[in-house]
């Protein structure tokens, strides 16, 4: 709640605004105008008074950040797909300059740049803080620097900066360009963002600055903003990042954590609590990365794990060291340092592949039944999982299986017992990891299947212990630790194959305690390190 208005209410005030605000055709600069005109008492448009009226009973940052989000749902729907345009909502925004000041930031003294400035929410931000430690407007205009690519919105963004002062910009805070195209003349004592996301074709690219960040042919817009920043903050500077968490455990991500330890102290990377009631309209779980621009991270140093944002609680930060490779995984630390498994999958007997069949590649392979001699094998989609049932394979369409044919022989096709797990979930589904046994009826019948490239195939040669370990990867606490592993909504195989399990001999022994309730066991197991060895 904002206290006024929910914020569902908010975001539909804003998404019906959007529908008659916005045009064909329309420029960057009519969309500022029309996003201001909110700001104004009276307008011109009454279908708009109920979102006007919102606004303007809602504190200043909370009606700067609605009016930015305006923006961002008037753009054309491939254009925000491009530009990848989500701004960072106050609560959030407060958070990483309460950061940044604990990390060493001197809110008297520092220049500050974004280059991904957005709908200012941080520059705006610290225009407040540095107006309540008594900063002339003209010294806070002077001290922060923005960089935007879309020209209405760095106009907009420029218009809350000054209502935030209380005064007319005797510069332009921020200028429309693209930051990773841009000339920077200067260093920071602190660089502050939330970069656009999303791939990029080495064509694109500028320079040759994404080889210390990324892999050839993964180049993400945020990993080269992460490079920008660093390069731009000067000696002690702070650095400090909204990003996507997959940049903490993704295996094509092990450049951009050794090059972000080469330069400097990490310092905090802080979870983002609710990520569903924080961003409008995100996907992937965030991140917030503060590090201090110097020396490589001392080996050994720890890092506070922190949890902002509107359900953030007040229990202590939990900190760790990082991994002694400074390419490896930054999972987050256990929620409590007891719970401590010993065992993988492995330990249980089961082997882990990510599925095989990509049908829009392969359309001509994929039939909806199979004609006389011809040989194939039913295919399961990830949709065919779900809990505690066991899986069958029904069509994409229908529910009758669909088929994946072959000519020879081939490893893709399962033919012993196996348990399928979803690749990928989204963030209205309680779990991330969401796996079901294979009704041993299929391959009685079909003597074999294939599943889909959006699962994940387990496969023992004891049923009996596959089964187990399907029980225990459904349970709420092992969803839990692979979410400290693991920063995306994609399971990875190598991270599943890592994930920290109970000992067989500890969950079965729980398991026999708790009357067969996985959930209760699979809590008890990780408490029961004597069983470790068993």
């Amino acid at each position: 709640m904002t206290g006024v208005v929910s914020k569902s209410a908010l975001l539909a005030h804003a998404r019906s605004a959007a529908k008659h605000l916005a045009e064909p055709e329309q420029t960057a600069m009519a969309r500022a105008d029309a996003c201001l005109d909110l700001l104004s008492d009276i307008g011109a448009d009454e279908r708009l008074n109920g979102f006007r009226r919102a606004l303007h009973a809602l504190p200043m940052d909370e009606r700067h950040y609605w009016v930015g989000t305006l923006y961002t749902l008037m753009l054309p729907s491939k254009l925000r797909r491009a530009q990848a345009t989500y701004f960072t909502p106050p609560v959030v925004a407060d958070a990483v300059v309460d950061m940044a000041i604990a990390a060493g930031f001197d809110l008297a003294k520092d220049d500050v740049l974004d280059p991904a400035a957005g709908g200012a929410a941080f520059l705006s931000t610290l225009a407040g803080r540095m107006s309540i430690a008594e900063l002339s407007p003209r010294e806070v205009a002077h001290r922060l620097n923005g960089i935007e690519i879309d020209e209405g919105l760095a106009a907009l963004s420029r218009r809350l900066i000054a209502e935030r002062l209380g005064a007319p910009l005797p510069r332009d805070v921020i200028v429309t360009g693209d930051a990773l195209r841009y000339s920077i003349p200067a260093s920071y004592g602190l660089v502050v963002a939330n970069p656009p996301y999303g791939r990029m074709s080495l064509d694109d690219v500028h320079g040759y600055a994404w080889k210390r960040v990324a892999h050839s042919g993964h180049v993400n817009k945020y990993a080269l903003f992460t490079e920008l920043c660093f390069r731009h903050a000067k000696p002690g500077g702070v650095v400090a990042l909204v990003i996507p968490s997959s940049f903490r455990a993704g295996p094509l991500y092990d450049r951009m954590r050794a090059f972000i330890r080469s330069q400097g102290e990490v310092l905090s990377i802080a979870s983002i609590a609710g990520r569903e009631g924080v961003f409008v309209d995100v996907a992937q779980d965030i991140s917030v990365l503060v590090a201090r621009k110097g020396k490589p991270h001392p080996c050994g140093a720890m890092v506070s794990f922190p949890i902002v944002g509107r359900a953030a609680t007040t229990a202590a930060t939990v900190e760790q060291s990082l991994p002694q490779e400074p390419g490896d995984a930054w999972p987050l630390p256990a929620a409590d340092p007891r719970d401590i498994g010993g065992a993988t999958l492995a330990d249980y007997g089961v082997a882990v592949r990510a599925g095989y069949f990509v049908w829009n590649r392969e359309k001509e392979r994929l039939v909806d039944k199979l004609e006389r001699r011809q040989r194939g094998y039913p295919l399961i989609w990830a949709k065919n999982v779900r809990l505690n049932e066991d899986c069958r394979p029904a069509g994409k369409k229908n529910r009758k299986a669909d088929f994946v044919t072959f000519d020879d022989d081939s490893t893709a096709i399962i033919k012993t017992a196996a348990a399928v797990m979803q690749r990928t979930t989204n963030d209205k589904q309680p779990r991330r990891l969401v796996a079901a046994m294979v009704d041993p009826a299929v391959i009685e019948k079909w003597g074999g299947f294939v599943t889909e490239n959006h699962t994940i195939v387990l496969t023992a040669d004891e049923p009996d212990k596959l089964r187990i370990a399907i029980a225990l990867l459904n349970t709420a606490a092992v969803d839990q630790r692979y979410r400290r592993v693991s920063g995306t909504a994609a399971v990875s195989v190598t991270l599943l194959r890592q994930l920290d399990l109970p000992t067989p001999a500890a969950f079965a022994f729980a398991l026999a305690e708790a009357n067969g309730d996985a959930e209760a066991a699979a809590r008890a197991a990780y408490r029961q390190p004597e069983l470790a060895d068993a």
